[in-house]
């Protein structure tokens, strides 16, 4: 697609290029004339995707806190960028011009330039939030430069939309420094008359620039990484693989290198989710690396003796692992033999084999997918994929295109086909989280057998099995209007609620021994079952985590432990230490535990509840107070 790109060149004819637009926007098929072959190609996937050609700006498609989580995430972007674009504030002020800064996504998340500009940018939405892909919003730098991989400047008529014709913009795509991915756009704007050709050649430029700050930030992160891991001496250094903070390997000890070698293993698979590479190896279950607060890498230890190998090759010279049959029954590979354990599954056990909505409810950290996954292994459509959507982790835009699937060329990264589920089973975790038109559009699905794509407009039938979880009471979310009723009846035509950890009782000490033996696989270690002692203080506490805190501990201590098995010694202070953390109420305690929750609240109450003075008085950027706020459901007093 690169070798689509031309120099910008002279303005195009006006008259020429707006009737070649009129020309193919109103049906004729026929090449058109007078019109860069790069337009015109763009032109025609924008009619493919089916942009409206009379569209006058681009779609909005994040609040503020969702604005927030992006700028998090592509915080190392703004920070090499900042300085580049304040240095053109001279320039863009004088020409009349805006700089814009976009993710991979092509979604907007700084502007710097002439105000008068900037304001007359937002009413096309040029502007932080909005999407300039060129499936949303049609033939534009930003998105242009995305499709093509390359500079492109797009004079006024040449863009799709009829509303955006009055703007010339050129843009840059920025890459990582190693391996070349995109990880944003560099796009110089102006109305007609302010923008000319020298604007392209700043914007590769300034690209240029940001990729020399990032690749020396990087190179500068990765020095640190290597002198943190060198002055660990817990760790073997000859069987170690160190991962950078993108999940690339940087560094290799000897041995480890020879035994990957050997089973035929490429760490550097484990930053593209390589499927066939062991869980010891994926960057998921590698341990991280910190720098002060900053994560700046990770690290895994290749095992000896007999590592567990993809999809069944074989080393050399190793034994290969003993093969381990999955049990008859999926549920007896959930741990657990308290009585309301025992309950539980023996329900969902009946619950499999009938094809209706099953709903899983209680705490967070309880093994809710667990339990989906049981349920959807031990009934008719096991065999089938298991898809698993986080109905509150996910932009509406995103989640859509999960649950629904999207048309050839619709969407950016999103999952294509129907319904990825079809002939499966669909996980819907927290769909309490559900935003209410997609709420809507799950009902239709469900009652009509049938889902319409985004990016078409016809049906396509499926089927699924539905299992929904959630923390929330429902029928109060119901009774409040956050919740359809007709869809909660839709989905909780059997319910299973699964019992906190603290009622229990035994099942903490299997869990715990589960977990160790867990851990220690992962990470190479040789470790024995907890010692009786730390059994004793699990056994005390009232782990307002679940599952999933009993499972952070015990990883914790069986990665700090000196000795061959957990002592009482190395479980937190917190532990079984009469600090017993109780969890709030349902609607204000969701993930995180109650001394967070507690230090919001305190915040928020000595500031008046003005969150932009809280995030400050708490150390944290106000997008992060937002989205904390939300997991955990605090509100303000009468709010």
């Amino acid at each position: 697609m690169q070798g689509e790109t031309q120099p910008p060149g002279d303005p195009p004819s006006v008259p020429s290029v707006f009737d070649a637009w009129e020309t193919l926007v109103t049906g004729d098929a026929r090449a058109v004339a007078g019109v860069r072959d790069l337009v015109e190609n763009s032109w025609r996937r924008c009619l493919k995707t089916g942009v409206d050609p009379a569209g006058r700006e681009a779609p909005l498609v994040c609040s503020e806190d969702r604005l927030g989580l992006r700028r998090e995430r592509a915080e190392d972007l703004r920070g090499a960028a900042a300085p580049v674009m304040g240095d053109a504030r001279a320039f863009l002020a004088e020409t009349g011009t805006m700089m814009v800064l976009a993710d991979p996504d092509g979604v907007v998340l700084d502007v710097e330039g002439d105000g008068r500009t900037r304001d007359r940018g937002e009413v096309i939405r040029l502007m932080p939030g909005a999407d300039w892909t060129e499936t949303a919003s049609g033939t534009n730098a930003i998105g242009t430069a995305l499709a093509l991989g390359a500079p492109v400047q797009i004079h006024a008529v040449e863009h799709f939309c009829a509303g955006i014709k009055q703007w010339t913009c050129s843009a840059a795509v920025i890459r990582d420094p190693v391996d070349r991915t995109a990880l944003g756009v560099l796009d110089i704007s102006g109305l007609s008359g302010a923008h000319n050709a020298h604007c392209l050649a700043l914007a590769v430029t300034a690209a240029g620039r940001i990729e020399g700050r990032i690749a020396k930030r990087d190179l500068n992160l990765r020095a640190r990484l290597i002198e943190a891991v060198l002055s660990e001496e817990r760790w073997p250094m000859d069987r170690l693989v160190v991962f950078d903070h993108r999940g690339r390997p940087v560094r290799i000890g000897d041995r480890a290198r020879r035994l990957l070698k050997e089973m035929a293993l490429d760490p550097a698979r484990t930053g593209t989710g390589g499927a066939a590479l062991p869980d010891w190896l994926k960057i998921e279950a590698a341990e991280p690396v910190f720098d002060a607060a900053r994560r700046i890498g990770a690290v895994c230890v290749v095992p000896q003796g007999r590592p567990h190998l993809p999809g069944g090759a074989r080393a050399r010279d190793l034994t290969p692992p003993p093969i381990c049959e999955r049990p008859a029954d999926p549920f007896d590979e959930v741990i657990g033999d308290s009585p309301p354990m025992i309950k539980a599954k023996a329900t969902a056990r009946r619950l499999a084999g009938v094809e209706v909505p099953v709903l899983l409810t209680g705490p967070t950290g309880t093994g809710k997918e667990v339990f989906a996954r049981a349920i959807h292994r031990a009934s008719a459509v096991g065999q089938g994929a298991f898809v698993a959507v986080n109905c509150g982790a996910l932009a509406r835009d995103l989640l859509a295109t999960e649950l629904f699937g999207y048309a050839e060329g619709a969407f950016t990264g999103a999952r294509k086909g129907g319904m990825a589920a079809h002939d499966g089973t669909l996980f819907l975790d927290e769909i309490g989280e559900m935003p209410a038109e997609l709420q809507a559009h799950l009902l239709r699905v469900l009652e009509q057998g049938a889902v319409v794509r985004v990016g078409e407009a016809h049906e396509r039938p499926v089927r699924v099995r539905l299992i929904a979880a959630t923390h929330r009471d429902l029928p109060a979310e119901v009774a409040t209007g956050r919740f359809r009723a007709d869809l909660y009846f839709r989905i909780a035509v059997t319910a299973i609620t699964l019992p906190p950890l603290a009622e229990r009782g035994p099942d903490i000490a299997r869990l715990a021994c589960h977990f160790a033996a867990s851990a220690a696989r992962r990470h190479g270690l040789v470790r024995h079952p907890p010692a009786d002692e730390a059994l004793a203080r699990l056994a005390t506490h009232d782990w307002p985590g679940n599952v999933r805190e009993l499972r952070n501990v015990i990883e914790q201590a069986t990665i700090l432990t000196l000795a061959d098995r957990i002592e009482a010694a190395d479980l937190p202070a917190t532990i079984g230490a009469g600090h017993v953390l109780r969890p709030q109420p349902a609607e204000t305690a969701v993930s995180l535990d109650e001394a967070e929750v507690q230090a919001i609240l305190a915040a928020a109450t000595e500031t008046g509840w003005n969150l932009a003075a809280t995030a400050r008085r708490l150390g944290i950027a106000k997008s992060t107070l937002y989205e904390k706020l939300r997991r955990h459901g605090i509100r303000r007093p009468g709010g």
